[in-house]
């Protein structure tokens, strides 16, 4: 009976017809260790049921997604055997729409969640913390906090409201600085190909901690900038309502170069934008979107703004400069 419980729940949910908060739901369910030998078992048996072929780029896209988790070994070899069979179909699932990568090493367990161009995701952590992604956005973390921190690697942005533990730091680590605190709600925005990293404070305490420098306190509706190129860090105090934004859709930009805008709206809205313009890097804009306006009406203030016109075929926008 259980078995035929434990099948049902993983079909429906592999053929993706649960809805977005039950999807997180069984998603937690599935991680746990409980029924391991089941789960495993219905999900080969769905599998194997698939009519997907691997084409000639499978084995190289499944190579790159183990780069990617760092993946050295896996306990349960005939799952990895069947993955090579099934990458055509479960591969373009995590890559495309953001979702779960849960491996196994020899080591430790970890976890990882991607979000696509173009969505978020909220979820909670193994501590109950809370945690909001946003577009282009990946973090890995353990399955269960060790003794003595709670640690979080993050590429992209995110926005975290810490339960407080006093006796175990949470510590969000990024490539460039790392953000430690006991409790607390900040964003961190530390996108791999953006020139800057700000640590945001909306309460309580942070330390951030940039590479070869002293460490930085901030107090609440304070945001710390560290230029990825210069080491420059800069202090500044910010609107309280400005931190979290984009999760309710908004889009605002202060103090924000060319440059920066472009790269918000291409994660935003799944686009590739062109230009040939010679903008100035001191040059900078301050502007707020506040209704969900979609990426036309947005081009369209920026353009007045700017001194542009654009065209849009698909997801590629050309930008081209008012004569």
């Amino acid at each position: 009976m259980k078995k035929n419980i434990i099948a049902r729940i993983l079909r429906k949910y592999l053929s993706g017809r649960f809805s977005s908060d039950t999807e997180e739901r069984v998603q937690k369910w599935i991680i746990k260790d409980k029924d391991i030998e089941e789960k495993e078992k219905a999900s080969l048996e769905y599998w194997n049921e698939l009519e997907a072929k691997a084409d000639p780029d499978t084995e190289l896209v499944l190579y790159r997604v183990n780069q990617r988790i760092d993946y050295k070994e896996i306990v349960h070899r005939p799952f990895y055997q069947k993955l090579a069979r099934i990458a055509a179909v479960l591969i373009p699932l995590f890559m495309m729409t953001g979702g779960y990568l849960y491996y196994t090493s020899t080591q430790n367990k970890w976890i990882e969640i991607s979000v696509a161009y173009g969505d978020k995701k909220h979820f909670l952590l193994p501590d109950s913390s809370e945690i909001w992604l946003n577009t282009g956005t990946v973090v890995k973390y353990p399955k269960e906090f060790s003794k003595v921190q709670r640690l979080v690697h993050l590429d992209g942005e995110a926005y975290f409201s810490i339960r407080k533990n006093t006796s175990k730091p949470f510590i969000v680590e990024t490539s460039q600085l790392s953000v430690k605190v006991l409790g607390t709600k900040f964003n961190v925005k530390a996108y791999a190909d953006d020139e800057l990293v700000t640590t945001t404070l909306t309460s309580g305490k942070v330390e951030v901690i940039p590479p070869t420098q002293d460490p930085r306190i901030l107090k609440p509706n304070e945001q710390l900038t560290y230029d990825k190129k210069t080491s420059a860090v800069n202090i500044t105090e910010v609107s309280p309502t400005d931190t979290d934004g984009w999760i309710t859709g908004k889009l605002i930009f202060t103090d924000a170069p060319f440059t920066e805008i472009l790269q918000t709206l291409e994660r935003r809205y799944n686009v590739t934008i062109n230009h040939t313009m010679n903008i100035p890097a001191s040059k900078r804009y301050t502007v707020r979107f506040l209704k969900n306006e979609n990426l036309e009406e947005i081009l369209s203030v920026l353009s007045e703004m700017i001194g542009f016109s654009y065209q849009k075929q698909g997801n590629k926008v050309e930008l081209i400069k008012k004569q």
